[in-house]
């Protein structure tokens, strides 16, 4: 009988919380479709391009794929890097014009795009049209991308609500330090590097806000200086390793497809600058999290055992630190390794060997990112145990519970 009671609790116990959890996942799901209409209308309200349009395509029709000779240019193709020439196809197509003067009006015409591109016209799908106007007024038609702004609007608003939703106050909280960081970053940080600020000193002045941002919105008050001094002293240890690889392997920073487009575009930014801010910034979040992390859990041992030893309340510290390094540690190097898996695919499919591969810039610049953001983990570690120990023994607000000394029992 105790145990068929026991079973019908714990079911209806799962009941609430699942009727719970379903609420929650509704308005969530809610709010992000909400989120989606309001992109969508405010985007095609406002769309003010003279050359781009946004259509829906209602019908589509034959297609006629338009090759070149080996060797030749022009717009109907050229040569690629393996001897083929590229292509190019027209299609047929109908489409509703949803933006601009021209709203509503259905036309019918050929598109052009790259046969390789990717973007495949698509019945009820809705894409951005350009429009080229030649001298004789002949216009020619292309598709530039699919049209996915309001869908991205919708998913992030229902990431942020099902976060928000099933980590209460928490998880609110890591949405705004979120939010100041990205802020910190596109209105901070890359406006400074545009105008040609020293990039090394703006990258730590962003990072001085970040870390600042995201320790008063997660770690509670009296301890938040500990992530903080944990988080700045791993991300100067991850520049100064940074710096020293980039001077001993002789690294430009123009590496990459991006790179010497900003050089010829900004000709007075420094590039090599621009590679170790990345290096600073690419750290600070795995740092932070390693900082905030053994933070929490020394609090936590500091509660439940206020007569702890400092020497050991430090080496705990040290303990949690490396369980949680081995999986940042991946989750980093896998990070940049993700990010850069397309370039080093075509740098392999060249031809180079192992040893070509290693001394390839662009790998190069990436190890640097992994090994210096490695390097600023591994400091974060006893830096962010030493100053939390410290902080008990001098700062508590129980005046110092833990027992003074570096001594074991």
């Amino acid at each position: 009988m105790d145990s068929g009671r026991g079973a019908r609790r714990a079911w209806k116990a799962f009941a609430r919380y699942g009727r719970d959890y379903a609420v929650r996942f509704a308005l969530a799901f809610l709010l992000a479709v909400a989120a989606y209409s309001a992109a969508e209308f405010w985007t095609l309200r406002n769309w003010d391009s003279e050359e781009s349009l946004v259509v829906e395509i209602v019908d589509v029709g034959s297609e006629k794929i338009l090759s070149a000779e080996p060797g030749s240019g022009g717009d109907e193709g050229g040569e690629g890097d393996g001897g083929e020439p590229f292509q190019t196809a027209e299609t047929e197509i109908a489409a509703r014009i949803l933006t601009g003067e021209q709203q509503g009006r259905v036309f019918s015409g050929s598109v052009t795009r790259m046969k390789s591109g990717g973007v495949e016209p698509e019945k009820g799908r809705r894409y951005i049209l350009f429009t080229d106007t030649f001298e004789d007024g002949s216009m020619q038609y292309s598709i530039a991308d699919a049209f996915r702004a309001p869908a991205v609007a919708g998913a992030v608003v229902f990431a942020c609500a099902c976060l928000t939703a099933f980590a209460g106050r928490a998880g609110a909280k890591a949405l705004l330090g979120l939010a100041l960081s990205v802020a910190a970053l596109l209105w901070g940080l890359v406006p400074l590097l545009s105008r040609g600020v020293p990039p090394v000193p703006a990258a730590f002045a962003a990072v001085v806000f970040i870390a600042g941002a995201t320790v008063l919105c997660v770690v509670r008050r009296g301890r938040r200086a500990v992530p903080f001094l944990g988080t700045l002293g791993g991300t100067a240890g991850a520049f100064l390793l940074g710096r020293l690889m980039v001077e001993f392997w002789h690294l430009s920073g123009l590496a990459g497809e991006n790179a010497p487009l900003l050089a010829s575009t900004l000709p007075g930014i420094d590039i090599r600058g621009i590679l170790l801010a990345s290096v600073v910034v690419g750290a600070v979040g795995a740092v932070l999290d390693v900082s905030v992390s053994i933070t929490a859990a020394l609090s936590e041992l500091a509660e439940h055992n206020p007569g702890i030893a400092l020497f050991d309340l430090w080496a705990s510290g040290l303990r949690v630190g490396t369980e949680v390094l081995g999986s940042m540690i991946n989750t980093l190097i896998l990070a940049y390794l993700g990010t850069s898996l397309p370039t080093t695919i075509l740098i392999s499919s060249a031809g180079a060997d192992f040893w070509g591969l290693m001394n390839d810039p662009y790998v190069g610049q990436e190890i640097v990112h992994s090994a210096a953001g490695t390097s600023g983990l591994l400091l974060t570690i006893p830096i962010t145990a030493a100053c939390f120990a410290l902080r008990e023994k001098f700062l508590a607000p129980r005046g110092g519970n833990c027992r003074a000394g570096f001594d074991k029992k």
